[in-house]
């Protein structure tokens, strides 16, 4: 954590100006240009808020490689300040373990847990005051931190928090870093330098060194670039005149020129800079340790090559002078620095990385300590880097045990696909095949490419095949292969082909003791079956999964398990399960775990009846899915589920549009029809019937295509009916009531009936009349004192009190709305409360509103579904005359059409 003060900076003020209007607006700035343009120097120059908590990171390419480096820079402080953001204990742990300021973790530490954790430490920071990173050499920020700062920078939204970064972009091309600033961010590229504010710099560093009459050409060479100017400037004081005719140093000499400034080191000098360029963290105390001698210091700095800070820490002047130095070394003096590195510094990481520089002979001892090392860098949360590690483990495996390199190079590209490094992970994945002698290696290699082929499975078959012929005898192989022969015949939509290869999968994950395997082959089949045969599989392999090590495995076991209880009206052990299964994902730690359990807690709490809690898991859900996920169509909809039966509706209205949105995008059609369907939920509780039918027809008909059948699964059937009849459409009403009724009885989902019943008594009530709806439904309520799902009740009350109100029995219709409402306040369904009494106050609504009676009594029919003309026929009008009274009660009442209408008397808005 730092504070800055303004500097004088020569010619560039306007861009100063720039740069600090851009930060004043509220945007982030990325100054970019070529090495020495100067991009540094304009950061320190600026004048930064000095009301923000500034915090530093400075890259270099020698660090490149050291995970989450650039986030020690940024943090490191703030966690022992005075009073830090507290973090969940997950969280912290994760970001203590990236940060090396804990011990690495005994299980693999999620490396979205870190991303989280900054994204979250930011957002505590930014609660006090405004937070503003200041990022120099972001080409050199090492791959975690720079994937931790682009996951910060797409999330941060609202949250007050800036980005100054500078990028090294070579002549011709653009910046490549603006990823790593909270966007809106604006791109600065650094121009050149004119002649006139190259001849001032070179005056104030050499006074009349650097002759006038040299001035121009000392500018030309240097393509205004300041650095490069003043280098130039130096190498003229230090020579002396040179020749008119003779060429002056340009930028690609520069190299030269350092080389000539450091050969005037002394021997001892040379060592401890080489030893300072190779380090992460050069200091005199590492450099020492190291074996150079410390003392050769002093002839860098007073060359002014390295400074050295109180607190021991050596830098480089300039980080274009570190690299030169690691560039212009020869091999083996690199080797050697990197070797004496290795003998000191104790992160298993860094030392691996300088064994590996140190030595590029083939050897066991060395691959193997790469190997521990790329493993200790995934339990850090950086796959990435453990990905670079098993390459070089297996690029140092000896060359007559090529089945040990197969496999190191199969980790590498499982690091690499855990990294979301998909190119690398398939040419890994292809090399450890190519060279794998062994059967094991090869069918993991050839099922990881399967993996990485994503959704377009149509090229997959042959590697499947060639998996299965070395799978042979193998028992555990074979429950691998076996299962995804499943998946791929049930994503080709061959149920009877999927249901044969997960009995083979069981099969031999019993034989091979595959517990874990075998569990997700038990959920895999009681998701096809389906039905009471299914949630029995499903709560087996979830009540096994409850005695296994918590893993991505057993937690969909688990919640799958919960799921098919709540289906089948198990709501109580529903509950059970789900509750406990958060409370343990959520002690680990595991992010995306946590996502998938949330995503099922918020349907299971709402149709539970405990619907506040549903609403905060749904948004705790949608939260972790925008943090985490590309795609969060899924937490969409399951927190527009969750307002609609706790929120409020404009809330549902919003997330079901989101939702649809993305899931069209995706094209994910198994999550489409849940959008489709609480679209058209949210469109029937508005009063827009038309509307919601649009949407529900597409989610009937993707139903039936997909022959995703269960009712239980999504509850929306019952209001898709009502939705038919209230837009006219009777006859199909009546078809998808007797179909979804059908599937229910065979199925055994009891828990739908109700609400089908419901649906029923609107049908009735419209193709015959209201009282007759009534004495359907009454009978139904009277037989039904209590329902898994209370909200189902609630809402059968509520029916029954609106068609005892159309049938005029007023007393009645106040009786049953009062239940309803007494049963909604009890669970919190604040949507369907408000609905509810709006209907209490319409019960002499009509009459307040100074409706004629015809006016009234056009207006029950509309709301009963009734056509123009059986409107006409019902109160011995003409057609023209019912029309003539639609159109004043549209023109009265600010309404555009029939399903508008139907809650034109509404006093009390629905959200």
């Amino acid at each position: 954590m730092v504070t800055s003060r303004p500097v004088t900076l020569v010619g560039r003020g306007e861009l100063l100006a720039q740069a600090g209007a851009e930060l004043a607006a509220g945007r982030s700035v990325l100054l970019w240009g070529p090495a020495g343009i100067g991009k540094s120097t304009v950061i320190d120059a600026l004048t930064l808020p000095p009301t923000s908590l500034v915090l530093r990171a400075a890259a270099a390419e020698a660090e490149a490689d050291l995970p989450y480096l650039a986030l020690v820079d940024l943090f490191d402080g703030v966690l022992d300040g005075p009073k830090p953001p507290p973090l969940p204990p997950h969280l912290r742990a994760a970001l203590d373990g990236a940060l090396l300021r804990s011990a690495v973790p005994a299980t693999p530490q999620d490396q979205l847990a870190v991303r989280l954790a900054v994204l979250e430490l930011l957002r505590g920071l930014a609660v006090e005051r405004p937070v503003l990173l200041v990022l120099d050499d972001t080409q050199w920020i090492d791959e975690p931190s720079a994937g931790v700062l682009r996951f910060v920078a797409r999330r941060l939204g609202t949250v007050p928090v800036q980005v100054v970064a500078a990028e090294r972009v070579a002549q011709g091309e653009s910046p490549a870093r603006a990823d790593l600033c909270p966007p809106p961010c604006a791109e600065l590229a650094v121009p050149p330098l004119t002649s006139a504010d190259v001849s001032d710099i070179l005056r104030d560093r050499f006074g009349a060194g650097v002759p006038r009459h040299r001035l121009h050409r000392v500018y030309t060479a240097s393509g205004g670039n300041p650095m490069f100017a003043v280098e130039l400037g130096r190498s003229l004081q230090e020579r002396g005149e040179v020749s008119p005719t003779g060429p002056l140093p340009v930028p690609d000499r520069l190299r030269s020129l350092l080389a000539e400034r450091l050969a005037r080191l002394s021997t001892a000098g040379r060592s401890p800079l080489l030893i300072a360029a190779a380090a992460a963290r050069p200091s005199r105390d590492l450099i020492e340790r190291s074996g150079a001698d410390p003392d050769g210091l002093a002839d860098a700095i007073e060359a002014g090559v390295v400074t050295a800070a109180l607190d021991g820490a050596v830098r480089f002047t300039h980080p274009l002078l570190r690299e030169m130095v690691y560039a212009d070394a020869r091999t083996e003096e690199l080797r050697w620095a990197h070797g004496r590195l290795a003998d000191v510094v104790s992160d298993p990481v860094e030392r691996a990385r300088h064994l590996a520089a140190a030595s590029s002979t083939p050897d066991e001892a060395l691959a193997r300590t790469l190997a521990d090392a790329a493993a200790t860098a995934k339990l850090r949360g950086a796959p990435d880097a453990a990905a670079d590690l098993a390459a070089l483990a297996a690029d140092r495996t000896p060359r007559d045990t090529p089945d040990v390199a197969a496999v190191r190079r199969l980790h590498a590209a499982q690091y690499a696909y855990h990294a979301g490094a998909e190119e690398e992970a398939h040419r890994y994945a292809s090399a450890a095949l190519r060279d794998a002698a062994d059967r094991r290696t090869r069918v993991n290699a050839r099922l990881l490419l399967i993996d990485l082929a994503g959704q377009d499975q149509s090229g997959i078959a042959p590697l499947l095949d060639a998996a299965y012929g070395d799978a042979v005898d193998e028992p555990d192989l074979l429950a691998n292969v076996h299962l995804y022969r499943a998946q791929k015949a049930w994503y080709d939509a061959d149920r009877e082909t999927a249901m044969a290869e997960l009995k083979r999968a069981a099969e031999s994950a019993t034989e091979s003791a595959a517990a874990e395997r075998l569990v997700e082959v038990l959920s895999w089949q009681g998701t096809i079956l389906g039905g009471p045969a299914g949630d029995e599989l499903a709560v087996r392999a979830g009540d096994m999964a409850h005695d296994l090590p918590l893993s991505e495995e057993t937690v969909d076991a688990r919640h799958m398990a919960a799921l098919r209880q709540l289906f089948a009206g198990q709501v109580v052990d529903a509950e059970r399960r789900i509750d406990a299964l958060r409370d343990a994902v959520e002690r680990t730690g595991t992010v995306r775990e946590l996502m998938r359990v949330l995503l099922y807690a918020a349907n299971i709490l709402a149709r539970a009846g405990r619907c506040a809690d549903a609403v905060a898991a749904g948004h705790a859900c949608l939260r972790l899915y925008l943090d985490v996920a590309p795609t969060p169509g899924p937490a969409l909809i399951a927190a527009a589920t969750a307002e609609m039966y706790g929120g409020s509706v404009s809330a549902a209205a919003d997330l079901a549009e989101r939702a649809l949105a993305e899931s069209l995008s995706a094209g994910d059609e198994d999550w489409l029809r849940g959008a489709y369907a609480i679209g058209g939920q949210v469109h029937q509780m508005r009063g827009d019937s038309v509307a919601a039918v649009e949407l529900m027809r597409q989610c009937y008909d993707l139903e039936q295509r997909l022959s995703r059948t269960d009712p239980s699964v999504l509850l929306w059937h019952a209001d898709f009916v009502e939705a038919l009849v209230a837009a006219g459409a009777r006859d199909e009403a009546a078809d998808v009531l007797a179909d979804v009724r059908a599937r229910a009885n065979r199925l055994d989902r009891r828990v739908v009936l109700l609400g089908l019943d419901r649906a029923e008594a609107v049908l009735i009530a419209a193709t015959k009349e209201p009282r007759d709806g009534v004495a359907f439904l009454r009978a139904v309520v009277d037989a039904c004192t209590e329902h898994p799902y209370p909200l189902e009740l609630a809402r059968a009350w509520h029916t029954l009190g609106v068609l005892e109100r159309r049938a005029h029995r007023r007393a009645a219709a106040r009786s049953a709305l009062s239940e309803a409402v007494r049963r909604y306040e009890a669970i919190g369904a604040a949507p369907w409360l408000a609905i509810a009494e709006a209907d209490l106050l319409r019960l002499d609504g009509a009459r307040a509103a100074g409706l004629s009676d015809t006016e009234r009594r056009i207006v029950e029919l509309v709301r009963a579904g009734s056509t123009n003309r059986e409107i006409a026929r019902s109160l011995f009008l003409s057609i023209k005359a019912v029309e003539a009274n639609l159109t004043r009660l549209y023109r009265r009442l600010g309404v555009r059409n029939r399903a508008a209408l139907a809650r034109v008397l509404d006093t009390t808005p629905a959200d």
